[in-house]
């Protein structure tokens, strides 16, 4: 037979005879929450607590097992939180740049000295913002550790082949971005390499990027489990691809380079407005995860006390009271 359930008792009901359900869809013991202490007995387990919003499984996981990693206290999470908003900020700033310079250049306007400096600038503070990957809490296991070195360090020649890029490059053509039928293979390879370098950076700092992620979505009720590094790093293939083309465009004679030259802008400007997005993206999901960072930090200490008695908690013979 199935199992019934009724909505005014705390657990499973089940018929005579048959074997009793391993676990109560509701709490049916004292459980405290691990932020706020409320008593969530008679909540379901996939629900929140009433008080402060955290999630019921997040104070299971908190009490099973206080050494997840996704509950770690921060030493400073006031740093932490900053950084992961900083992080963001400066790509941003330098896709703000590059976009200014390419919109004035299809324009024919002016472009402010600044702005290459711009551009390097945000990359610099976006590794500064990073620098909170290396190491957020207690227990991040080594190789999450020095792949998030590795990210931050690859910052340094990505910032400085955007200076050469644009400060060297860039200024030999009046058009770099529209060729209008000349092929730079310099510039484009020079593109290829720190699309290649980009990609690597996403991928060592996503790791640890993500268990702020899990952190948040047990601690917070905003969800934040999207994909949006690995997006980006696919934005990065459709600009190299268009890199690729460029590059081949060099290589041809004239008729088959101008539709190589073409191509491969029209995948340059698609793959550099996805990109743009991803970073949006990333930034909307820092600003929700900063909060849970903020937060009280959650040990084995603030989830015990005397007349805790949480073992009847799956017992689905009990009944709440």
């Amino acid at each position: 037979m199935s199992d019934s359930f009724d909505p005014t008792q705390t657990a499973y009901t089940h018929e005579p005879g048959e074997a009793a359900p391993l676990l109560a869809r509701e709490l049916t013991g004292d459980l405290l929450c691990a932020r706020c202490r409320y008593n969530l007995r008679g909540l379901s387990v996939r629900g929140r607590c009433p008080e402060c919003g955290m999630s019921v499984r997040g104070t299971i996981l908190a009490k099973v097992d206080p050494a997840a990693s996704e509950l770690q206290p921060i030493t400073f999470p006031t740093v932490v939180g900053i950084g992961l908003l900083v992080w963001p900020l400066g790509a941003l700033l330098a896709a703000f740049c590059i976009w200014w310079l390419r919109t004035a250049e299809m324009f024919g306007l002016h472009n402010p000295e600044w702005l290459p400096l711009g551009v390097v600038a945000g990359v610099l503070a976006s590794a500064v913002g990073a620098c909170v990957l290396v190491r957020p809490h207690a227990n991040i296991p080594l190789d999450g550790t020095l792949r998030a070195v590795v990210g931050v360090f690859l910052y340094l020649p990505l910032a400085l082949g955007l200076h050469v890029l644009f400060t060297r490059l860039d200024p030999l053509g009046a058009t770099p971005f529209m060729p209008n039928g000349i092929a730079n293979p310099e510039r484009s390879g020079l593109r290829l390499a720190l699309c290649l370098i980009l990609a690597v950076v996403l991928a060592c700092l996503r790791p640890n990027a993500r268990l702020f992620v899990h952190r948040s979505m047990l601690l917070r009720s905003g969800r934040v489990d999207r994909q949006t590094m690995l997006a980006m790093v696919g934005a990065l293939g459709v600009i190299s691809l268009g890199d690729l083309a460029q590059l081949l465009a060099s290589m041809l004679g004239t008729g088959a380079a101008q539709s190589a030259l073409l191509v491969g802008t029209i995948l340059i400007a698609v793959g550099s407005m996805f990109f743009t997005v991803g970073i949006l993206s990333v930034l909307v999901d820092c600003i929700r995860i900063v909060p849970s960072v903020l937060s009280r930090p959650i040990s084995l200490e603030s989830i015990t006390g005397a007349g805790d008695h949480t073992g009847a908690m799956f017992n689905p013979e009990s009944r709440a009271g």
